[in-house]
C-alpha cells in the first residue's frame, strides 16, 4: 500500500480526535484529501460502538481478493473499512470497522465491476441512475438500513466526485454520469437531520482545479443546507 505508514499514523490521530468529539455528542465534519481518511473514521466508529456508513462515492471496493491493481487506499477505502485488505483494514485487530450489512453505497456509476461482489457481501448499492430516478426514495432506503436497532448511529462519507463531472470538475478523476447537486441534496438532507447521524467527511475536492473557487462555494452551500438541521 502506497504511503501506508503515513496513512496509518494519520488514521490513528484522526480516530482519537473523532472519538472525543463523538463521545461529547458533537457532530464532526472532516475535510480530507482523498478517501483514505475513511480508515481513521472507521477506526473511531469501531472503537466507539457499532455504526453504519452511508457512502456517497464510487464503490471503492478494490482489494487483494478481486484485483492485482491494489495499492492506493483512496480507491480501496470501502473495502478497507469493511475488513478487506491488509494492515489498514485491521488496525488494533478491529477488522471490520463497519459491517458490510451496515453500509449503503449511494451514487456509484452503473456497471461498476465490483458492484455484484459488494452487494453479495451485504452492501446496499444504489447507483447514480437509481438516485436520478427517485432521490427521495433512495434517502428512505438508506434510512431504513440505518434504523437497525443494533446500530449506535451512522456516518456519512461524501466524495464530491460522486457529482457529475460537468457540474463538479474540480476533482482529480472526474467522471460523467454522476449526481446533480439537487439530487445529492435531496438524499443528504433527511439523513443529516436524523438523530442517529453522528458525523460527515468530505473528500476529493481539489482547489487547484477551481481557480475562482466557485465549485468549492457550491460544496459549502450544499453542506450548510444539509447540516442546518443536524443536532448534536
Amino acid at each position: 500500500m502506497r504511503n501506508e505508514a503515513a496513512i496509518l499514523n494519520h488514521s490513528l490521530r484522526l480516530a482519537e480526535r473523532l472519538q472525543t468529539i463523538i463521545a461529547d455528542r458533537d457532530v464532526p465534519v472532516v475535510l480530507g484529501g482523498d478517501c483514505s481518511i475513511l480508515v481513521g473514521v472507521g477506526l473511531a466508529l469501531r472503537r466507539t460502538g457499532r455504526f453504519g456508513l452511508i457512502s456517497f462515492d464510487g464503490l471503492d471496493y478494490r482489494h487483494p481478493g478481486n484485483s492485482d491493481a491494489v495499492g492506493s487506499a483512496g480507491g480501496e477505502s470501502l473495502a478497507l473499512v469493511t475488513g478487506l485488505g491488509g494492515t489498514l483494514a485491521d488496525v488494533d485487530g478491529l477488522r471490520p470497522y463497519v459491517r458490510s450489512t451496515d453500509v449503503v453505497s449511494i451514487g456509484p456509476r452503473p456497471g461498476d465491476e465490483f458492484a455484484d461482489e459488494a452487494a453479495g457481501n451485504g452492501v446496499t448499492v444504489l447507483d447514480a441512475v437509481t438516485v436520478a430516478c427517485d432521490p427521495a426514495r433512495v434517502a428512505r432506503q438508506a434510512q431504513d438500513v440505518m434504523e437497525d436497532s443494533d446500530l449506535d448511529g451512522f456516518w456519512v462519507h461524501l466524495d464530491v466526485d460522486v457529482i457529475d463531472a460537468e457540474l463538479m470538475p474540480a476533482v482529480d478523476s472526474p467522471e460523467p454520469g454522476g449526481l446533480t447537486f439537487e439530487d445529492l441534496a435531496t438524499v443528504l438532507r433527511p439523513l443529516t437531520v436524523s438523530p442517529r447521524f453522528v458525523g460527515l467527511d468530505v473528500t476529493i475536492y481539489d482547489p487547484d482545479l477551481d481557480p475562482d473557487l466557485r465549485h468549492g462555494q457550491r460544496i459549502a452551500d450544499l453542506l450548510v443546507t444539509a447540516l442546518a438541521g443536524a443536532t448534536p
